[in-house]
């Protein structure tokens, strides 16, 4: 036992002797920079390396969800501001609601899941959908508004009918609160995306108000809300012509590039803030 104590204790003489000579230790870093190209390729869009094969040789589906998108809310958005004389809250374009609109947003929605972009596949998903059930229920044949009026037969009265103005504004409250959500997400991009939003967003608002304010028979203000929510819907269509003529020049390789407001440098910043929070934070 004390052959054995002395030899440890040589040993750690020994060891710490070696230590004692040793260069001093430094800090490694170990925050990496990232510019703000660099985060948006990693953290907004997806990774190439779990997708499939197909989404190798396939194009950018979401100048198609923007074609359908302008072409249905720019003629849409001015019928609800009255210009012309135009009038019906959009029933003259329901073959245009359910072909341009609805089935562009549901093809490009699937493209989009091929990809495995989630938020827009979700976005043009909902909208697509939100398409083809407005148009649907102008439709005579679903037979969802006929029962409204008073002689169950009449889709154009059952329209204008209290109960049904008064029943159908709760999609729109529905629909406001997932543009919100959208807008909320939509930060991650950039500010045209979100303006997009934010004008959704005020359309379902203002046609919540309106659908109520005609179901209680407050014409002149309903009337004004409708006009509000065209205005909305003619803004947020325009932000979208924008963003579709964007995508188009950059797919067709034009020598310059349109502003967006990328966002994503306002998160680089808030990641590099986290970062050097941990590190100053104690460890236990």
């Amino acid at each position: 036992m004390d052959s054995a104590n002395s030899q440890n204790g040589e040993t750690k003489d020994a060891f710490q002797n070696r230590e004692s000579t040793l260069p001093g230790l430094t800090t490694v870093p170990t925050s990496v920079t990232l510019s703000g190209e660099q985060f948006e390729r990693l953290y907004l869009t997806p990774m190439t390396a779990r997708q499939s094969s197909l989404a190798k040789h396939v194009g950018n589906p979401t100048p198609l969800a923007l074609g359908g998108f302008v072409i249905t809310t720019t003629p849409l958005s001015c019928s609800l501001m009255a210009w012309r004389g135009a009038s019906g809250n959009g029933i003259a374009f329901t073959g245009p609601i359910v072909f341009l609109g609805g089935l562009l947003l549901l093809i490009t929605s699937i493209l989009e899941f091929i990809l495995g972009n989630t938020f827009p596949c979700v976005v043009f998903g909902t909208i697509g959908a939100f398409w083809f059930a407005f148009a649907a229920t102008m439709i005579p044949s679903f037979n969802a508004a006929a029962p409204y009026s008073s002689s169950t037969t009449d889709t154009a009265a059952g329209l204008a009918s209290p109960g049904f103005l008064n029943t159908y504004a709760f999609l729109f409250v529905t629909m406001a609160v997932l543009m919100l959500i959208f807008m909320i997400c939509a930060t991650r991009t950039n500010i045209v995306y979100t303006l997009i939003f934010l004008g959704l967003l005020l359309v379902f608002l203002l046609l919540t108000a309106a659908y109520w304010q005609l179901g209680q028979g407050n014409t002149a203000i309903g009337n004004r809300c409708v006009k509000g929510a065209g205005a909305s819907l003619f803004v947020a269509s325009l932000c979208g012509f924008y963003l579709l003529i964007v995508q188009l020049f950059e797919a067709m390789g034009f020598p310059f590039h349109l502003p967006v407001g990328d966002l994503a440098a306002l998160w680089v910043r808030n990641q590099k803030k986290l970062v050097s929070q941990e590190r100053l934070s104690p460890s236990f």
